[in-house]
Parts: C-alpha cells; structure tokens; sequence
C-alpha cells in the first residue's frame, strides 16, 4: 500500500510539474518574439535613415547635374553662335570673291582706252587684284578645311549613288550604285566642302545623268521619271549651292579615268564623272572656251567603288546634237554621305 501511495505521488508530481515545463516554453517563445519585433523596428528605422541619407545624396547629385547641363548648354550655344558666325563669314567672303573675280575678268576681257586711244594697261591694278584674289581664295580654302573637320569628322569622305536607269532603256548588268571618295582636304578643301553640304542637304536626290558626251557622263539639277514635275533646280538655289566662287584645281588630283568634276564657269550645279583620262581636257587651259583659259574644272572626288555602273551610264544612247544629251535620263535615286 505505502508503495502505491507512492507511486500515486510521484504521479501526481510529474503531472503538478508539465504546467511549469509549458509555462516556461512559453516565456522563451515570448522573448524571442520580443526580440525579433525588437530587430524588426531596429531595421525599420535603420532603413528610414538609409532611404532619407540616399534622397539627400540624390538631391544633390541632381544639383549638380542640373548646374553642369546649364554650363554645357550654354557652351553649345555659344559655340553653335561661333560656329554660325564662322560659317557667315565663310559665306560673305565667297560673295565678294566671286564679285572680285567678276570685276577682275572683266577687266581682262574689255581693256580699259585712255583718251589718246591707247589701251589703258592698268598692270597695277590687275596686280591689286590678283593679290586680293588670292588671299581671299586662301582665307576661304583655310575656313573651308576647318568647317570640314569640324563638321564630318576625319578624312576620308565618302558619298554613295543609287542610280536608276528608266525602264525605256536599261543596260546590260544589274549594278546600280557606286561609291565616290572626295579628293583631300589639303589640295580641295573649298569644292570638296561644297560638294559634301551638297550631298548632306540632300539637293542631288531627284536629279539625274542626262548626257553622255563619250569622254564624260554629266549629271545635274534636272528631272527624271522618278522626279517628273519637281523643281530639282530650286533647293540648290535656296542653299546658296548652285556655283563654287572659284575654278580650284589641284596638279595633284587631276581628271583622270572615273574621277568627278564641276561642270561650267563658274562650275556647278552640274557635275560629270570622267569616262576617259581628261586631264588635258579639263585640266589648265584645256577649256579654251571660257574667258580665262588657264583655268580648269574642279576635280575633287573619285569612283572608288561601282565602276560597272558608271560603265552602264556611258552605253545610253543619247538625242542628235553635239551635246549628246540622253534619250532616257538616268534617275539618282540618292547621294548620301557613307562611313569609309
């Protein structure tokens, strides 16, 4: 019986004592919530300040950016000021050398008479003038070469033709394009710029090869069957772009086979792409028609890429007459300035 009783106690402890065992558990899992709502807020106000540092942070970076894109803005505009300024120096003293150049051809053609009826020999002036002619060429050579590189980047440069021939007369082959490389800045530097703010205003797209002479085949502002009824001419009067001031001309970039150049006095708009060696031809003095004999058609570019199609233009039957203008004009679809 004692035994029992016993046994009944120690019982009776162990089931007194699980309630203790429970309570404790549950003061531990208290604690540990405790704390990790502890940490929790902790981190929560930890982060509040990180987010309020980082707002600040950029706050002040978005100072400094706005400060820094005033400054840059403002140095574009004073270098684009610049930079139009330079281009309507550029563009006046292109006036006043063609004006110049006028007053000094016809000074050449017509001779002034004295009173006596002796021809006036005015060789003083006619040095006058060539000095001023030729400091003016150079000033514009030099701005030229400048706006050049300031505005294309480094040489080489080069402009691409898509060509279409009219479906009334297509040649033999299938190439229609051909890449031309312009002659270097430091024997062209004036034509080559004229000829590149040509082709980036995009005044040849629309005109077309309409004669083939034999020794050249000569394009320029007139319309085709992609073009009927635009006025082509127009936009090359509108830029300004319709005759360079003055016939340069470089001994070491002269006419041969496959090279371009300005047609006329004063050359442009129209331009030809050189079918045999015309250095003599179009070179100094090989245009006796002009009033000044010694001067020669600008040369400034050269196919580089594409000769089929240029061989393709020269088999076009052209109209009776000595100028050989085409039967079907030859569209240019586009120029465009390429990467080299």
């Amino acid at each position: 019986m004692v035994q029992l009783s016993k046994a009944k106690a120690d019982k009776a402890g162990n089931l007194y004592k699980q309630p203790q065992s429970k309570r404790g558990t549950s003061r531990i899992l208290l604690l540990i919530v405790l704390i990790l709502i502890g940490l929790l807020v902790y981190q929560h106000n930890y982060s509040e300040d990180e987010i309020n540092a980082l707002l600040e942070e950029k706050k002040e970076l978005s100072t400094e950016f706005e400060k820094k894109l005033t400054s840059l803005t403002k140095e574009m505009m004073d270098a684009e000021e610049e930079k139009h300024g330079a281009e309507q120096s550029r563009h006046e003293l292109e006036v006043e050398l063609r004006e110049l150049k006028k007053d000094n051809d016809e000074i050449k053609a017509k001779p002034k008479k004295s009173k006596g009826g002796e021809k006036e020999t005015s060789s003083k002036v006619k040095d006058v003038m060539l000095a001023q002619l030729t400091k003016l060429e150079t000033d514009v050579q030099r701005m030229a070469k400048n706006t050049v590189l300031e505005k294309y980047g480094p040489e080489p440069y080069r402009v691409e033709f898509q060509i279409e021939f009219n479906p009334e007369e297509v040649p033999e082959g299938t190439a229609d394009k051909f890449v031309i490389e312009m002659a270097p800045l430091d024997y062209m530097p004036y034509t080559v710029h004229f000829f590149l703010e040509q082709a980036s205003k995009g005044l040849l797209d629309g005109c077309s090869f309409h004669r083939n002479a034999g020794h050249v085949v000569q394009g320029g502002p007139i319309s085709n069957h992609l073009s009927q009824g635009r006025n082509v001419r127009k936009p090359f009067q509108e830029a300004d772009l319709t005759s360079v001031a003055f016939q340069e001309y470089h001994e070491k970039f002269p006419h041969v086979k496959y090279t371009l150049g300005y047609a006329g006095r004063p050359g442009g708009p129209d331009f030809y792409v050189s079918t045999i060696d015309n250095t003599k031809n179009h070179g100094p003095g090989g245009q006796g028609s002009y009033a000044i004999k010694s001067e020669a058609d600008p040369c400034f570019a050269k196919v580089i890429e594409g000769f089929e199609a240029v061989n393709r233009m020269a088999t076009v039957s052209v109209q009776p007459g000595s100028y050989k203008r085409m039967e079907h004009y030859i569209a240019i679809k586009s120029a465009k300035i390429v990467k080299s």
